[in-house]
């Protein structure tokens, strides 16, 4: 199957890595992917590291009728000569370019959606997903209510697709003794939130629940906070609230890690504490992958990763005190992590990989091109 895909975004973020994994797992299945990027992103800059067939130079964003037809010009182009069986765009920019490229919808066009905020019912969304869309791929099934309350999806296949981790790339690394280097008791269960200092993040929520906890319960914790600042918060504004809630001695700051990997290893359980955001959740499948289980939040697609009481706990969004709750389960017990973790591994390895990923999209492709075809 010949298949475009287009991610014309200019962060990083949960669509790029969503759409780079989607086609990685597709071309490991032996299709021929095309991925067209948006020029000097991240999700470029991937692309090519990765060496995936594509267009990664040219400029998608702009205001400019006459730039924007040029853009058209240019997929028309690309369409042409690649000649897809399935138009798969993973951002709305992508979307309207590929139902106004698609002549007389004679390719099918399938739209994946891997972000958490509902879409804009204008009138442009409501044709593009009512009238040219055949089908659409959620990360989440969070997102299908968000969708449904939008637009009429009684025409389209609509299917969620979880995410894939490749698992090659989460093998045992060097250690780089983190609990040595931010001077963690030996005697205390060492966990991490790594995320940005954002307040989506939630982290407030923990430290919160920090100070719900007896002072023997934290004195057997400790847990690191890593990520960049934030335009809205940094990690001085929560070190400062650590310290007016009296928990400071139980938290380690540090910047974004550069190489995940070596501080997943070194800790006993992770923590998620999302108030937002959350369409796929990157953090959560490498803690799986190195048999950590998780405390999380209920935010989108966590409880989907997360199994409550199999390889984990969920809490209630901005609920401290069943944050606190349990956190106090882990450290009166902490004999549960293991056998938590390793069910996390097996799920991970049964649900939530790149082949897995490929190959239920893949279905979902053929799917719709057969139901276009009986239609046609």
């Amino acid at each position: 199957m010949n298949i475009l895909i287009t991610c014309h975004v200019r962060f990083a973020g949960a669509m790029a890595w969503y759409a780079l994994n989607t086609a990685r797992g597709l071309r490991e299945l032996g299709h021929e992917v095309y991925l067209s990027t948006q020029a000097g992103s991240p999700l470029s800059k991937w692309a090519q590291t990765e060496q995936l067939n594509g267009h990664h130079d040219f400029d998608y964003h702009t205001a400019n009728p006459v730039h924007f037809v040029r853009a058209l010009n240019h997929l028309r182009g690309i369409i042409r000569e690649f000649k897809p069986d399935v138009l798969n765009p993973h951002c709305p920019p992508g979307h309207l370019l590929c139902a106004l490229a698609n002549c007389k919808d004679k390719i099918p066009l399938i739209r994946s959606v891997a972000e958490p905020r509902s879409p804009k019912a204008n009138f442009v969304n409501k044709y593009l997903h009512e009238k040219r869309t055949r089908g659409l791929i959620l990360s989440t099934g969070s997102s299908i209510p968000r969708y449904k309350s939008r637009f009429d999806l009684a025409q389209l296949q609509l299917r969620v697709i979880l995410p894939g981790l490749d698992l090659a790339r989460f093998p045992s690394v060097p250690r780089e003794e983190w609990r040595a280097k931010l001077n963690v008791p030996e005697t205390a269960l060492f966990a991490a939130i790594i995320a940005r200092m954002s307040p989506e993040k939630g982290q407030e929520v923990l430290l919160e629940a920090l100070k719900l906890l007896p002072q023997e319960k934290r004195s057997r914790l400790c847990i690191l906070m890593t990520g960049d600042d934030y335009p809205e918060r940094s990690a001085s504004e929560l070190h400062a609230l650590a310290r007016s809630l009296g928990v400071e001695n139980y938290v380690r700051f540090a910047p974004r890690c550069t190489d995940v990997r070596t501080l997943l290893q070194e800790l006993d359980f992770g923590i998620i504490t999302s108030v937002r955001s959350e369409a796929v959740c990157r953090i959560a499948l490498e803690m799986m992958a190195y048999r950590l289980p998780i405390i999380t939040s209920d935010v989108n697609i966590l409880p989907e990763v997360i199994s409550h009481g199999a390889t984990g706990f969920v809490t209630p969004v901005k609920d401290s005190r069943a944050l606190a709750e349990a956190l106090d389960k882990v450290i009166s017990d902490p004999a549960i992590l293991k056998p938590l973790g390793e069910a996390g591994r097996r799920k991970l390895e049964n649900e939530f990989t790149l082949i897995k990923q490929g190959e239920q999209t893949a279905e979902f492709y053929n799917s719709v091109i057969e139901g276009a075809s009986l239609r046609s």
